[in-house]
């Protein structure tokens, strides 16, 4: 496995995301971080932390659960009543964006409850999309094969790095 990035540079990375997205809902007022799980909402509890740093907006973190081995086998379930994002900005997180189809599923409940913008935000961008989801805000593009396979990995004591194999 290659090294792509190491703690130093997906903290910049995540502070850089954070910057950007205060930049664009600088007005809003607040903001709903909903993170994918696992590694997505740790990195949406980064992106959050750096945004209660930077700005006084109110920000609301959220976790995801979505299969993503078979996403439509099972029902997207979202930690928060996603109800109340009714009319509110929403920034879903993961920590790599491949094909999107996890990122679809995961955007739907917000989609579904009215959300006035939904947003997505990623550590690794693939381009391998098969569906028409972007990556609003992008720590690395990354041009692979599609046999290659981007690892995003946090150790037990907390640090992250990732990996192209």
């Amino acid at each position: 496995m290659n090294l792509i990035l190491n703690q130093g540079q997906i903290e910049r990375k995540i502070k850089r995301i954070a910057y950007q997205v205060y930049e664009h809902h600088v007005d809003s007022g607040g903001l709903i971080i909903a993170g994918i799980a696992d590694n997505g909402y740790v990195l949406a509890e980064k992106i959050a932390g750096e945004l209660k740093a930077i700005s006084t907006l109110d920000i609301t973190l959220a976790r995801i659960e979505v299969n993503k081995s078979n996403p439509s086998e099972s029902s997207t379930t979202v930690d928060l009543d996603t109800a109340g994002s009714a009319g509110k900005n929403v920034i879903v997180v993961d920590d790599v964006l491949n094909t999107a189809r996890t990122m679809v599923y995961a955007i739907y409940p917000f989609f579904k409850a009215g959300a006035a913008t939904i947003k997505t935000a990623v550590l690794a961008d693939r381009n391998h999309k098969n569906f028409p989801v972007n990556a609003d805000f992008t720590g690395i593009s990354l041009a692979t094969t599609l046999q290659q396979h981007i690892a995003f990995e946090i150790s037990t004591e907390g640090e992250m790095r990732l990996y192209l194999s």
